[in-house]
């Protein structure tokens, strides 16, 4: 039940393992049962994602995982008693919510930071609010009363200087985006990206970790050698679309999985 930071100070030397899915795809009552699966399979931390009809910073196969759960409805209040599952089942493995700002917003700032803590989130990533946006200082105030960690994204285009400058507001750890576009799954990566991770590293003196394409354990592995954290989503929600209409089957390619990238980068 401790902060991000405690989880990566547990063991420096470890490269930790933070698989992402979507809540409510297809629907609440078995993402709670594919949390379980990865959990189960060696997540260190887990990334949930709040569906919205718009999401920018996503691929294809993400943005079709949201509009399967909008379809059948939305509810912040089901997300959040979802999320409180997902915590009670092993409340030691910290989460972490994707979201857009909008949903936080509508719901009210102070009864969202407020019961997503008490549902076990220590942190959250908004790709649509930079640091320097006129709601950010707003938003970080509050995340901070509540004892959440904004987490911000570094890019391949990121300046030095404006790498340098989030400084002052970063906590948690840094989501390092490892290719431009959106997410989705890749087969090639930044050539720098082992030098521009440690640039961050030295910078920023945070946990860094790598999302936005990896899914194979090969890939994983690799840029676990210089890395903070693995984070995967597509990979993971591509098994869901294709599986979950058979329950067990999905579980269990999840848990399979997750087994398999866990084993490659610990």
């Amino acid at each position: 039940m401790g902060s991000l930071r405690e989880c990566f100070d547990k063991d420096k030397s470890r490269c930790n393992f933070i698989p992402y899915i979507s809540l409510g795809d297809p629907e609440y009552a078995l993402s709670v049962e594919w949390a379980k699966a990865l959990i189960d399979g060696g997540a260190d931390i887990l990334e949930l994602g709040i569906p919205f009809s718009d999401p920018v910073a996503d691929g294809p196969v993400i943005q079709k995982s949201y509009m399967r759960a909008l379809s059948k409805g939305f509810s912040m209040d089901k997300v959040l008693d979802t999320t409180k599952q997902i915590h009670a089942y092993k409340p030691d493995i910290p989460l972490v919510y994707l979201t857009y700002l909008n949903p936080i917003i509508s719901y009210g700032e102070d009864k969202f930071f407020k019961k997503a803590y008490l549902s076990g989130i220590r942190g959250i990533v908004i790709p649509d609010l930079p640091f320097d946006s006129k709601d950010s200082s707003s938003v970080l105030a509050k995340a901070r009363v509540a004892e959440i960690d904004i987490i911000h994204l570094i890019t391949p285009a990121s300046s030095k200087e404006r790498i340098a400058a989030i400084k002052k507001v970063a906590s948690g750890f840094i989501y390092y985006v490892t290719s431009y576009g959106v997410t989705g799954e890749r087969s090639n990566f930044a050539t720098d990206l082992k030098k521009r991770i440690g640039m961050v590293q030295k910078t920023l003196l945070l946990p860094i970790c790598a999302g936005f394409g990896i899914s194979t354990a090969e890939q994983a592995k690799t840029i676990a050698a210089y890395s903070d954290g693995i984070i995967i989503g597509s990979a993971i929600q591509r098994i869901i679309e294709e599986k979950s209409s058979h329950v067990d089957a999905c579980a269990k390619a999840l848990l399979d999985y997750a087994k398999e990238i866990a084993k490659a980068i610990h």
